[in-house]
């Protein structure tokens, strides 16, 4: 399974528009078995919009291809997920304030008992986080949501129906040019740490009867095979938060190797992957701003897992991030049109 993920937005802080202004990062899961006849399919869908563009942009895109970008996507068993913002709602002093929260969440629970090496990364991490601007923290904190449910919902989905592409996953992150980027760095030095942290206290949900092998043979490991590092850090995890143990054959996710042992950031010029990821989420960004008429994504739901809460993608930072977030509006209107047409996560 390969893992692409593009942003749409710019995540500006403070926010220049009056009106809603949704801003989204999107991540867009291909079964490796599948890619070449659907990236060949793509490339005769492209080359009959009869464009000299090496690259054609979501944001390009008329009501009539973005339809069949989508119309060709759902036919194949890819899933699509993302998380959203409406950055008119999150001025400078809310984002200064769930910043400062966040740095300090990491530290908080650091004592002199504490594992050395890894007390050490989470000061650093507390320190890039109060380092970072609130532009790029935001879009950091939207990614790594994503990327998280991107983990638990993937494999939960393909578990059931093509158990083998979960063991072998890779992420292909758009770098938006040649040099090394800020979210590149972002990437390395908090979402592989942090997602260490959050599957360490929160372990990920196997479904029942489904076939996870393939995964928990690559991205597994147990009491038995866990390094020292890691069992010193369980430890303190279970006297800090009162987290289970790892005991006989339970099972825990090694995060590091998960999202950094096959990780890219590549042009998306070169990547019909990422190509497909910009235009799906320029077509649900325009969507939920209001740029783009219900004939071109109202079957975007096709690619999506319906939830439980189906305004789960919708965030809000701030003093209430941890509640329930209620959309209304034409916002609303648009989440309800997704959930309508989304795909069960259970087979039959």
């Amino acid at each position: 399974m390969r893992v692409y993920i593009d942003e749409a937005g710019s995540f500006l802080v403070p926010p220049t528009a009056k009106a809603h202004s949704y801003s989204l990062v999107l991540a867009l899961a291909i079964p490796s078995a599948s890619e070449v006849n659907l990236f060949y399919e793509f490339v005769g869908l492209r080359n009959g919009w009869a464009s000299d563009a090496v690259e054609i942009k979501g944001s390009k895109l008329s009501e009539s291809q973005a339809a069949e970008v989508i119309d060709l996507l759902s036919r194949y068993d890819v899933l699509v997920d993302f998380r959203t913002i409406d950055m008119v709602t999150h001025g400078t002093e809310v984002v200064d304030d769930f910043k400062a929260r966040q740095a300090n969440g990491i530290t908080a629970y650091v004592t002199p008992e504490y594992d050395e090496k890894i007390a050490q990364r989470a000061h650093n991490i507390a320190r890039t986080i109060r380092g970072m601007s609130n532009q790029l923290f935001v879009q950091m904190i939207v990614t790594l949501r994503l990327v998280l449910e991107v983990i638990e919902i993937s494999t939960a989905y393909y578990a059931q129906r093509q158990p083998s592409e979960l063991g072998n996953i890779a992420w292909i992150v758009d770098r938006k040019n040649s040099n090394m980027t800020a979210m590149e760095e972002v990437w390395t030095q908090l979402i592989v740490p942090i997602g260490e942290k959050y599957f360490v206290e929160k372990p990920l949900a196997f479904l029942e009867g489904a076939d996870y092998s393939k995964f928990i043979a690559r991205y597994g490991f147990t009491a038995a095979t866990m390094s020292k590092e890691m069992a010193r850090h369980i430890k303190w995890a279970n006297a800090a938060f009162g987290m289970r143990e790892l005991t006989g054959d339970a099972v825990a996710v090694a995060a590091s190797r998960l999202l950094s042992e096959q990780r890219t950031f590549e042009d998306s010029a070169g990547c019909y992957g990422l190509q497909l990821a910009d235009m799906l989420a320029s077509i649900l960004r325009r969507a939920l701003n209001q740029h783009l008429q219900f004939s071109g994504w109202k079957d975007f739901g096709k690619l999506l897992v319906r939830r439980s809460e189906p305004g789960l993608p919708f965030m809000q930072l701030g003093r209430g991030d941890n509640l329930p977030f209620k959309l209304t509006g034409y916002p609303y209107q648009v989440c309800l049109a997704l959930d309508h047409r989304a795909k069960s996560m259970i087979v039959d």
